[in-house]
């Protein structure tokens, strides 16, 4: 995880929690109703210790954050983009005082999911936790939840995972050219014990675990096979799982517990 130093300006620390511009900040501090440790702080100049300080503002404590890691159970229909002109945004599903910039940095995503596919989506200011987790060389493994077009049978499920952990060549997908893929892991599930959009039995069930992020990578795989993604959900990233209390576009900050799943063995 990006360590950020210790000692920060104390109105960057309130521009960033939203108390207005740099300008702004330095004005309301001179204004004498800001007080670190209890102490009145009139020096726009001063810095404080992000990690021990007390900060409150007219007598009210605030929360001050160096990072941010939050997990989403992203929901279909939202794009993995800061804008979008024809459907809204995975940040338009967070509250405005998550949306922000922090101490560490502006908040983005790591990794995208295409407009219709659901499941874990984490958010995060930590450029370098998301430079590892998303970077082909530390083979970050990312398991998904796989809905098929075709059912398949025992000879074929044999071939699919053949193909698969030996690494499949998949073919162009608009600006994306052909590609190899780095060996997956594939598992079948009894698609009895799942249903569709339309409460419907799947015609076959699995999932697939890669370990880079080409773009739309497991609707290629199972293109290349021959065969078609109707429903694709993310489960895990790295040894951190989805929290399935979590209804589709809720959100919820990583516990310590959990970003260290994240981020175990993602620089080994």
């Amino acid at each position: 995880m990006k360590q950020v130093k210790e000692m920060e300006r104390l109105d960057k620390i309130l521009a960033n929690n939203g108390f207005g511009t740099r300008k702004e900040v330095k004005h309301f501090i001179r204004s004498k109703t800001v007080t670190v440790d209890g102490i009145v702080i009139c020096d726009t100049d001063a810095k404080v210790n992000i990690n021990s300080s007390v900060i409150a503002v007219n007598g009210v404590e605030i929360e001050v954050k160096a990072q941010v890691y939050f997990m989403m159970n992203k929901k279909a229909g939202y794009v993995c983009s800061t804008r979008s002109g024809f459907n809204p945004t995975v940040f338009d599903l967070l509250k405005e005082k998550d949306n922000g910039k922090y101490l560490g940095g502006n908040l983005n995503i790591v990794g995208r999911l295409d407009l219709d596919t659901e499941g874990l989506l984490i958010l995060t200011s930590d450029g370098d936790l998301n430079h590892r987790l998303t970077s082909p060389k530390w083979n970050i493994p990312k398991k998904y939840l796989v809905y098929l077009r075709d059912s398949v049978n025992e000879n074929q499920r044999k071939v699919y995972a053949e193909e698969i952990e030996k690494g499949i060549h998949i073919g162009p997908d608009g600006k994306e050219g052909e590609a190899d893929c780095k060996p997956g892991k594939l598992e079948w599930y009894d698609k009895n014990a799942y249903r569709n959009a339309e409460g419907k039995t799947p015609a076959d069930v699995c999932t697939l675990t890669v370990y880079e992020g080409m773009f739309h990578e497991v609707k290629r795989i199972f293109a290349a096979l021959g065969n078609e993604v109707i429903y694709l959900k993310r489960l895990s990233v790295n040894n951190l799982e989805l929290d399935e209390s979590l209804e589709p576009g809720e959100y919820r900050e990583l516990s310590q517990e959990e970003l260290k799943l994240l981020d175990t063995g993602a620089a080994d």
